[in-house]
């Protein structure tokens, strides 16, 4: 094998085994009680995610085996590790029902675990999707790394304006919404919930358009803007205020758009237990998919 071109494969297959790192130690962080460090650690994770495959394409390094690590990464970081810290955390708290060893302590369980495998079994339907040529332009279910994203930031967000939170050194900065808002413990004890609907949302088939499709420019900066912003208040640790709000909206946004939608509503999904090499998955031509197009006023619409 030639240097230049082992080298060339080596350094996106680097970022990826180096982003799993980032979930193992949101695991010990879990585990250790230090839960602000392992919603950061999965942040990380999330913002290494598109690295790896940036640096593939631009050395022209793809390949299947950067495919696989790349499934088995997210498997990790974003099913994981986001069920294990919500687990960890709320049976440790003493003002909650999940650590007695209750109805309730089991029903976390079964909610971290239903999260873990909705989104293990997402990836083996993404991965067997792509093999069939499913065009992924546009996702159907909410992807693993937003899903995974949304639960850690929402947890730093909750945490940092919890009333047992003494300390905001953990959250890099003082509270931007104010020292009177806080975190309401009902919040805490339907989190379990929350996981419920993200393991939902994530082996749905829901549309959903990816940021990359926005085609007018000034919605284009602006997506780049708050995605830079994000990346460096995420890398420095600071302002999870920051952080959440464009995930959140544009999660919000097209699930509403999924639903209103007569786009949307005309796609045809893939199946939810796909066959590879399965003309089904092809009921309905590409164009459907493909010519969707980000429009600022009304929203994704079909390319003229």
């Amino acid at each position: 094998m030639q240097i230049s071109r082992f080298f060339r494969y080596l350094a996106p297959n680097l970022i990826t085994l180096s982003s799993m790192i980032f979930g193992l130690v949101s695991l010990w962080s879990s585990h250790n009680g230090d839960t602000p460090l392992a919603a950061w650690m999965i942040i990380y994770a999330v913002l290494t995610d598109r690295l790896d495959g940036l640096t593939a394409r631009a050395l022209k390094a793809t390949s299947e085996l950067g495919m696989q690590l790349d499934s088995f990464a997210d498997a990790l970081n974003f099913t994981v590790a986001p069920a294990f810290m919500v687990l960890c955390y709320l049976e440790s708290r003493l003002d909650l029902p999940y650590h007695d060893g209750g109805t309730a302590h089991y029903l976390l369980f079964v909610a971290a675990g239903a999260y873990m495998l909705c989104g293990i079994f997402r990836l083996a339907r993404y991965n067997i999707l792509a093999d069939d040529g499913v065009p992924t332009k546009i996702f159907f279910g909410f992807p693993t790394t937003l899903t995974g994203g949304l639960i850690a930031i929402w947890m730093l967000v909750l945490l940092k304006y919890d009333p047992l939170q003494w300390s905001l050194e953990p959250f890099g900065g003082k509270r931007l919404f104010g020292d009177h808002v806080v975190t309401p413990l009902w919040v805490w004890k339907y989190a379990p919930i929350a996981l419920v609907v993200g393991g939902y949302l994530m082996a749905s088939r829901l549309p959903m358009p990816k940021v990359g499709m926005a085609k007018n420019k000034i919605v284009g900066y602006s997506i780049l803007a708050l995605v830079a912003i994000g990346y460096v208040c995420g890398f420095a640790m600071h302002y999870p205020e920051i952080c959440f709000l464009m995930p959140t909206i544009w999660s919000v946004w097209f699930l509403i758009w999924g639903q209103a939608s007569a786009t949307a509503r005309a796609m045809y999904p893939p199946p939810l237990f796909p066959k590879k090499n399965d003309d089904r998955t092809l009921e309905r031509p590409q164009a459907d998919i493909e010519d969707i197009v980000f429009d600022e006023a009304n929203g994704p619409r079909e390319a003229p």
